[in-house]
């Protein structure tokens, strides 16, 4: 395939994606030797959350720039007690491992996960955060449900 040809391609894959960019981060890598950029974007048809990492700066390692749904990462999360970058393994299947290392430092990033106190080498799940609302607090966004309708009462009558 040409140049000209591999650009096309890009381009075209670029005009077609789904998911439109709503928040941009960077946090330093699980090692601390790069800093790492990801986005989190919403699906523009279902609404869904995704999340990818788009650069590390300071790095050599490779990744893979897939979107990784929100709902997926969840799973993991929720799913596993102790994290390590092999347990996001799932979501990137083939790919590097430094792509679930990349994911791991953004999640601890938007406070999803931390460090298991016993052992640094484990994350955890935060207790009671949620992969939508962390993001919704980055962007300022309240997440509180908003109040029902109803019937006043009314004093004296």
């Amino acid at each position: 395939m040409s140049k000209i040809e591999t650009n096309e391609v890009e381009i075209n894959k670029a005009e077609v994606d789904p998911i439109k960019v709503i928040y941009e981060g960077e946090c330093p890598s699980i090692s601390g030797r790069s800093t790492l950029c990801f986005v989190v974007g919403r699906h523009t048809e279902d609404g869904t959350l995704h999340l990818r990492i788009t650069a590390n700066r300071g790095g050599a390692g490779m990744y893979c720039q897939d979107w990784a749904s929100a709902r997926a990462i969840q799973d993991v999360v929720l799913g596993e007690g102790e994290l390590t970058a092999k347990s996001f393994h799932v979501l990137y299947p083939g790919k590097s491992i430094n792509s679930c290392g990349f994911l791991l430092a953004a999640l601890k990033e938007l406070g999803f996960i931390r460090p298991n106190a016993e052992n640094t080498r484990l994350h955890e799940h935060i207790p009671t955060t949620m992969f939508e609302q962390l993001v919704m607090a980055r962007m300022g966004v309240s997440q509180e449900p908003a109040p029902k309708p109803g019937r006043r009462k009314v004093k004296g009558g």
